[in-house]
């Protein structure tokens, strides 16, 4: 697979969509906008899943919450495969493995959803990754689409509310 990337055309866009909580493939903007960018270069997409053993959410979580996120893996993997492509899942932190996979894929671009937790971990993750994606020439695009309204438009709507009480 390698070997035909370095072949490929300068302009041809090689994107990267990162699955963390929306493991879905319908109603993912993050997803479908890979697809648009990648249409008109034929460029190919991968994408993937990182099992990251410093996330908040694996360390924190029950053994039924950890058979979970196996099946979802599983039916993203599945649902991936019925449309002609696959799941790539790696372990590790996203720091490293991230870099890893876009010099060996020659990933141009990365999509994701946007993380709106405020987590610490979470924000220091993202943040390190818009950092050596650009070290890389990649582009990243962050998507809001974990909650109905992105919690920071919710939140800043409240602020004058709050400032009256």
């Amino acid at each position: 697979m390698s070997a035909a990337l370095k072949s490929t055309d300068q302009d041809t866009v090689v994107a990267m969509h990162w699955f963390r909580k929306g493991l879905r493939v319908h109603d993912n903007p993050a997803l479908l906008h890979a697809l648009a960018i990648t249409k008109d270069t034929s460029g190919p997409i991968y994408p993937v899943y990182i099992v990251d053993p410093n996330c908040y959410q694996l360390l924190k979580c029950s053994v039924l919450r950890a058979r979970f996120l196996l099946e979802c893996i599983s039916d993203l993997d599945k649902s991936l495969r019925e449309r002609g492509s696959r799941l790539y899942v790696a372990t590790g932190d996203p720091l490293e493995v991230l870099p890893e996979l876009w010099k060996e894929w020659g990933v141009t671009h990365v999509t994701h959803e946007a993380d709106e937790t405020g987590e610490p971990y979470a924000v220091a993750r993202d943040e390190g990754v818009r950092s050596v994606a650009k070290k890389n020439g990649v582009q990243v695009m962050e998507f809001r689409s974990e909650t109905l309204r992105p919690l920071g438009n919710v939140l800043e709507g409240m602020l004058p509310m709050l400032a009256e009480l």
